[in-house]
């Protein structure tokens, strides 16, 4: 074989690999504009991050929970720059009822003033003396003066300083800021209302009661109305910012957790954490369309232009990337166990995603230009052209005038298929939403596809358990470790318990319309807290339900 004809066939051979990847993008999505999500970083340490917040500015807040009591703030270069502890005394910050030290619980985070100041929301109160404290709200409290109330935090960006605490309802989760800065809002979960901070006075002005559950919220971009999730129903509240009125947008769907709303105020996106999907609103006419993502989809984040949604699905250990515009599923993304939290980087666009298991990793998201490139003067394709910041793109690679000339030598085939590996190695894996939840990767593509196989029953081996627990639903006090709409869900956190060597059960209350997963039972509150804190792993939220 001559030395043009190896070059010819290594050339074909790299555009019918480049071609390989444009029929997975074509045919997935129908000629639709897709992305390449990839991992470009990894950050750990002692964190169990419940949110994670961009400022807009290039810092990071990400919130820790009761699990390591701090914020931690990074900056564009992934480095940790601060440590902000939770501990204060109310006292300091005109409380003097509560003079002693608390310590809170960070949840949230949203910022004001350009980024200036973050504005934290604690869960419960920790501190004091046996009478100060001892009514925690939890996950499954619900009730309008049952439980303590919380605090509001205000931190300086530039000091690190918590220079402002606000009191709030019980437990304050998520946080919103008004456009204007006007206004401050928090969804109250236990407590089940919304409280509305001034910013200028710093001090609570109006408590709205919402119902059971509220969680998130998002402000218009005028500042006229704010809308919050109920997550205990199927409702959304639309809360009139002039005048504090309320009015209710009902049947939305079941669960519905996180808000996001489209540059231009007229379309809002919520994930309805109960049926697996998000829905897009028509604030106009209200009507309202709903997709299909991943298992409970948590919290979301749009792009600065509004045209992408990112989102994390907190049982698939995925996130996902939809066009607002053709409201479908463009990417899905693995990450760490237990997503829960996202922000954006427009400037990097860059995805940052909170893993509860104790990670924080940031994806690049590099938008993919379907255009035409005449090959060989004949062979006409699109080739996508990707920026991998510095790593060769696709486009770079499959043009054929930057191939070198050979040398005299003669190439043999091996060393064509090991160049074609290479090339698929220096590819980003694609992983896509098929069919509501197959994953294709760019590396299973072949010449010809692969007959569909039914899946074979297999034989589960005996689960050692670490303990051995009598599962009592009647008893007293569980040890819950979710709560899902779907059922399916349940069982599938039944089999996720096994695999940490847990043994698992759920039950459904009708009431809640809800299917609660345990493993622990006991009639002794104290016995159960202790139970949970030495057998269940860090990276397993839980909580002791009252019956």
């Amino acid at each position: 074989m001559s030395k043009r004809k190896q070059i010819s066939l290594l050339s074909k051979l790299l555009i019918m690999l480049i071609m390989a990847s444009c029929w997975i993008t074509s045919n997935a999505f129908a000629g639709s504009v897709d992305s390449s999500l990839y991992l470009k970083k990894t950050i750990t340490g002692s964190i169990s991050p419940k949110s994670v917040v961009h400022n807009g500015n290039g810092v990071f807040f990400a919130q820790n929970m009761m699990y390591r009591h701090t914020v931690t703030v990074y900056n564009r270069s992934y480095k940790k720059i601060a440590t902000i502890k939770d501990k204060v005394n109310p006292a300091d910050f005109g409380f003097d009822q509560y003079d002693f030290s608390v310590r809170g619980g960070p949840v949230e985070c949203a910022f004001s003033h350009g980024g200036k100041y973050a504005w934290v929301s604690n869960y419960s109160l920790s501190g004091g003396d046996s009478t100060q404290f001892v009514h925690p709200g939890c996950d499954n409290c619900s009730g309008t003066g049952k439980y303590d109330s919380s605090f509001l935090y205000k931190i300086d960006v530039a000091t690190k300083k918590i220079e402002t605490v606000i009191q709030v309802g019980a437990v304050p989760k998520y946080v919103a800021v008004s456009p204007d800065d006007k206004w401050v809002l928090v969804t109250n979960w236990s407590s089940g209302d919304l409280s509305i901070i001034d910013t200028d006075k710093e001090v609570e002005v109006k408590r709205l009661k919402l119902g059971t559950f509220p969680r998130g919220i998002v402000v218009d971009p005028f500042s006229y109305y704010a809308y919050a999730t109920v997550m205990g129903s199927t409702k959304l509240a639309r809360v009139n910012l002039s005048d504090f009125s309320v009015n209710f947008i009902k049947d939305v769907g079941k669960g519905p957790r996180h808000l996001c709303i489209s540059p231009d105020g007229k379309w809002l996106y919520l994930t309805l954490n109960s049926e697996n999907k998000i829905a897009k609103i028509d604030l106009e006419t209200w009507e309202v369309t709903k997709l299909k993502v991943g298992h409970q989809p948590r919290s979301m984040t749009i792009s600065k232009d509004g045209k992408y949604l990112y989102l994390v699905n907190y049982n698939d250990n995925t996130f996902s990337k939809i066009s607002t515009e053709n409201f479908n599923v463009l990417a899905v993304t693995p990450t760490k166990t237990h997503p829960i939290g996202v922000t954006y980087d427009d400037l990097k666009q860059e995805v940052w995603v909170a893993c509860y298991s104790g990670y924080i990793q940031v994806f690049k998201d590099s938008m993919i230009v379907a255009e035409k490139i005449p090959v060989d003067d004949q062979l006409e394709t699109d080739l996508l052209a990707v920026d991998f910041e510095g790593k060769a793109s696709v486009a770079q690679l499959s043009n054929p005038e930057e191939i070198q000339e050979p040398s005299d030598t003669v190439v043999p085939e091996v060393a064509i298929n090991e160049s074609v590996q290479e090339v698929r190695e220096m590819l980003p894996v694609r992983r896509m939403y098929l069919d509501f939840g197959k994953t294709f990767s760019f590396d299973e593509v072949e010449s010809k596809p692969k007959a569909i196989q039914k899946p074979q029953n297999k034989v589960m081996p005996k689960i050692k358990y670490k303990t051995e627990v009598a599962l009592d639903q009647d008893k007293s006090f569980l040890v819950i470790v979710g709560s899902f709409g779907v059922y399916e869900n349940a069982i599938s956190m039944v089999d996720i318990m096994a695999t940490k060597g847990l043994k698992a059960a759920y039950f459904t209350k009708p009431d809640k319309d809800l299917n609660y997963v345990f493993v622990y039972a006991s009639d002794d509150l104290n016995e159960a807290k202790e139970w949970a804190n030495a057998n269940i792993s860090g990276d397993t939220e839980y909580w002791v339900m009252h019956q």
